[in-house]
């Protein structure tokens, strides 16, 4: 980690930074996050490490504003060819990491195939993409580069193409100094610390024996004694502040979160001291040296962090789509996202992503701002059905008869208190395979509903429930506990469908112990509302294939309403063979009439995410990225006014 600033010279920053007064440039970026940063070579976990992540890493494309892969390290669109199996790439010739190392094609196969091993130790959803799709990479003397996936995948282009690629060079000396630092390190004395403390907090040892202080914060000692013994440096505290009953710094260290992460290194480098010589990379990657100090070939390359504080980057002078035109990006590190909007309300932010409804909630936007509300990448809710045979919702008539008796705009309005995000497809809103213009999820026809049931053989009892063969049309909405958007929903739902007959109830439910279980083959329940997170790819396979129904073999498929259409899965199955973009446009908006007019799942609403940014800022495609949850794709361009 670099710390080449002085206590005082940090004190000030930070202090210039949030009263406003920065030091640097007028060409700096000021930007807001929430928590620290970390494991920035790509084995971030939260949003704050994935928003620097994506200014300091490239990929051979990007996504942009409509989710469409855009090319930057590679020259020109991909090709596939194989029947979709191979995909061909060329590599931008000239092009250097942050450090000034190139990168050739040489850090391209590295990238993706520490991906695919065995113990990848990247963003998970990289490595699953790659582990389960990727055969090979090859490279040739030219410059290009082909991926030979296990079948045909057309989300490859969009979502296996657009994986970060790492400084093969620079990892590998990062290794290096690590190693040299533990060599002496006593591997029995770590996994017999790292044993005791899992014994006795996670294996419950500590409470059996009558202990009152099981905690990691009570083996703080024990655990920096052994890390210092084996020769690994330590965290940094301040990148662990305790917080007050609000969500304000105290000035203390939370020591609980500070000796979970000391427990994190102990684990990882038992991991190391063990793994053989070709797994010591991958074992190893949550302690490299960079992981802090983030190599990449983004639009900005990272200078200084100070925890617990801020992250300075700077611009790129050799990136491959040009030197950005901001000069620097100031990452100003908060609690919440509350104090990012209060920040950049008071003048001392250009730039706060990440906001959510409440943080914005009766806030007035100057002149010189715009409040961005886009659908939020954490996706959309449903009401979904369990079709399978057997259970009341089997019949598309029950599950059409609820489409048509609910409100949709007053069930999102009270559910969300009018944030929510219209939607009618599982794709995302601003997807390049969004319809255009959008369908209706569903319209209210209470006479509709009730006539189509009567048409079916129900008959409306003495209570006004319908019923047929002795069966009520009655069920449970099952919903997770704690989500109060959604059990709001759930309760409109039922006393809206009410005056169409059907009797439903709200049963907020434990996830893990009681819902997950129930989703599980063989899917005991009728009625779930729950959330799906958008891809960026509208290939939906996993939720709609078939194949995905959950059986006794593989009890966890992810098609737990086990809707099975053959002309769905002949529409999934050429999705994923077609080999390009504009070819299946119109294959996602056929399956989604098909969704619509056989009901597996009710779409409700998109949940939404918010964003403050100054006017100031100006850029070619500004007017519709906006509209996108990845307006900043395009951050490399990013100017002032003139």
């Amino acid at each position: 980690m670099h710390r080449s600033l002085k206590v005082l010279a940090a004190t000030l920053l930070t202090a210039s930074l949030l009263t406003g007064c920065s030091i640097f440039s007028a060409r700096t970026i000021r930007a807001g996050i929430v928590g620290e940063p970390a494991g920035l070579e790509l084995s971030y976990t939260d949003d704050a490490s994935a928003l620097v992540g994506s200014m300091v890493h490239a990929g051979l494309y990007r996504a942009d504003s409509t989710f469409a892969p855009s090319p930057v390290l590679a020259e020109g669109d991909a090709s596939s060819a194989a029947g979709g199996t191979k995909w061909r790439v060329t590599l931008r010739s000239g092009l250097t990491f942050h450090d000034g190392s190139p990168l050739t094609t040489d850090d391209v196969k590295f990238t993706y195939e520490l991906a695919a091993s065995t113990r990848c130790p990247l963003v998970s959803d990289i490595c699953a993409v790659v582990a389960n799709h990727l055969v090979s990479v090859e490279a040739g003397a030219d410059g290009a580069l082909t991926f030979t996936l296990k079948s045909p995948w057309a989300p490859w282009q969009t979502r296996g193409l657009t994986i970060p690629i790492l400084p093969k060079a620079t990892l590998e000396s990062s290794l290096a100094r690590l190693q040299a630092k533990v060599q002496a390190a006593d591997r029995n004395a770590v996994s017999l610390t790292r044993e005791n403390i899992a014994a006795d907090i996670d294996g419950g040892g500590c409470a059996a024996s009558g202990g009152t202080n099981c905690t990691y914060a009570s083996r703080v000692t024990e655990l920096e004694r052994t890390l210092a013994d084996a020769g690994l440096d330590l965290p940094d505290p301040r990148g662990y502040p305790q917080l007050s009953s609000v969500g304000e710094p105290t000035g203390s260290r939370d020591d609980e979160g500070y000796a979970r992460a000391l427990y994190v290194r102990l684990a990882a480098l038992e991991s190391l001291l063990l793994a053989p010589t070709e797994g010591q990379l991958a074992a190893a990657f949550p302690l490299l040296d960079v992981q802090s100090a983030p190599v990449g070939a983004g639009p900005y390359e990272f200078v200084e962090r100070v925890p617990g504080s801020y992250v300075q980057l700077a611009s790129f002078k050799a990136f491959a789509l040009g030197e950005p035109p901001m000069s620097a990006m100031t990452l100003t590190i908060f609690t919440s996202s509350t104090g990012v909007a209060k920040a950049y309300q008071g003048g001392a932010l250009d730039w706060a992503p990440d906001l959510r409804a409440a943080d914005v909630a009766g806030l007035t936007v100057s002149e010189d701002s715009t409040l961005l509300h886009v659908a939020s990448l954490r996706g959309y809710n449903y009401l979904a059905f369990n079709t399978r045979d057997g259970r009341i919702f089997a019949n598309s008539v029950t599950r059409r008869a609820i489409a048509s008796c609910v409100d949709l705009p007053a069930i999102t309005a009270g559910a969300t208190d009018g944030t929510g995000i219209k939607i009618s497809s599982t794709v995302a809103p601003t997807s390049w395979a969004a319809e255009n213009p959008a369908a209706a999820e569903t319209s209210r026809d209470v006479a509709g509903a009730r006539a189509a049931l009567i048409a079916d053989g129900w008959t409306a009892g003495e209570d006004g429930i319908f019923a047929r063969a002795g069966t009520r049309l009655e069920a449970d909405i099952i919903v997770r506990e704690g989500q109060v958007a959604r059990v709001r929903a759930a309760q409109l739902i039922v006393d809206q469908v009410a005056e169409c007959g059907i009797s439903l109830t709200v049963a907020e439910l434990p996830f893990t112990t009681d819902i997950a279980p129930r989703l599980r083959y063989p899917n005991d329940f009728d009625l779930y509302l729950g959330a799906w997170q958008w891809s960026l790819d509208p290939d939906d396979s996993d939720i709609f294939a078939s194949a995905a129904c959950p059986t006794e073999e593989a009890p966890a498929g992810k098609n737990f309403v086990c809707w099975s259409s053959p002309r769905v899965d002949e529409l999934l199955a050429q999705g994923v063979a077609a080999g390009s973009i504009n070819s299946r446009v119109g294959i996602y908006a056929t399956i989604q009439s098909l969704r619509r007019s056989e009901r597996p799942y009710l779409l409700l609403w998109g949940e939404p995410a918010y964003a403050l940014l100054r006017n100031r800022f100006t850029w070619p495609t500004r007017e519709a990225d906006i509209q996108s949850p990845l307006y900043a794709w395009s951050i490399h361009t990013w100017d002032l006014q003139k």
